[in-house]
């Protein structure tokens, strides 16, 4: 599930508590609290099933914001205004768009056999793995901008990120998050890969299913390898380099 769908109900909680924005999301108003939170949700089979189910659409369909007026939307329309922003956001306005004649109409696919020529489907575009990640991670920004209402601001949206980074080198991860922070936007991301928490505002560790410590990176190092599970594993990275 990339965004949450409109008519969807998530199970409750069995313990502890939900807040956002000091108030339980109970509490909150379903419809208002969806329009409110991205979500995208990485395992092992995520990216490449959801990139076979859209294969064969356009990127402009795939952006296409739910409640959005797509069939009568313009270059300068506010669906349009979203779509690029996303696309910018996560740099396939620089590294993707400029290889593509169409731009937005253009259709794309995870599957090679589609590339064959036919004359029952338009000509397609194979994404890689990198660039369907990202891409997906454009549609659920393209969502929360088009709900927020704003062109480039994300001030009160919370983003929940399940390790989104995978396919990103350093670089382009140091962008994407410089980019989610000057968006306003609060982010909540979960990585595998440990360089990712010098972007972090606060570190959570966990280790087991149980929260082992927390902090800034600078916080955790200066603790040192022998007291922080977050320093010992930097201490083991940077040797391996």
């Amino acid at each position: 599930m990339m965004i949450p769908p409109r008519n969807s109900r998530s199970t409750n909680k069995v313990r502890g508590t939900v807040s956002l924005g000091g108030v339980e999301v109970s509490r909150w108003d379903s419809t208002l609290l969806k329009k409110r939170i991205g979500l995208v949700l990485n395992d092992v089979r995520t990216i490449t099933d959801t990139a076979e189910f859209l294969s064969g659409l356009t990127i402009e369909e795939i952006l296409d914001p739910m409640d959005g007026p797509l069939q009568t939307s313009s270059p300068g329309s506010r669906e349009h205004h979203a779509m690029n922003t996303a696309l910018q956001m996560v740099g396939l306005s620089s590294s993707l768009l400029p290889r593509l004649t169409t731009k937005l109409a253009t259709v794309v696919t995870a599957n090679e056999a589609e590339l064959a020529p036919s004359p029952l489907r338009p000509r397609c575009y194979a994404l890689s793995p990198a660039e369907w990640s990202k891409l997906l991670l454009a549609r659920v920004l393209t969502q929360a901008l088009y709900d927020h209402g704003s062109q480039s601001s994300l001030q009160g949206t919370v983003l929940l990120l399940d390790d989104t980074t995978i396919f990103m080198s350093e670089v382009e991860e140091a962008r994407l998050l410089r980019t989610l922070k000057r968006s306003g936007a609060a982010t909540v991301m979960t990585s595998h890969k440990w360089a990712s928490g010098r972007w972090a505002d606060q570190i959570v560790v966990v280790k087991d299913g149980a929260i082992v410590e927390r902090g800034t990176h600078e916080d955790l190092l200066r603790l040192g390898p022998q007291q922080s599970f977050y320093a010992a594993k930097w201490q083991t990275m940077l040797t391996d380099n």
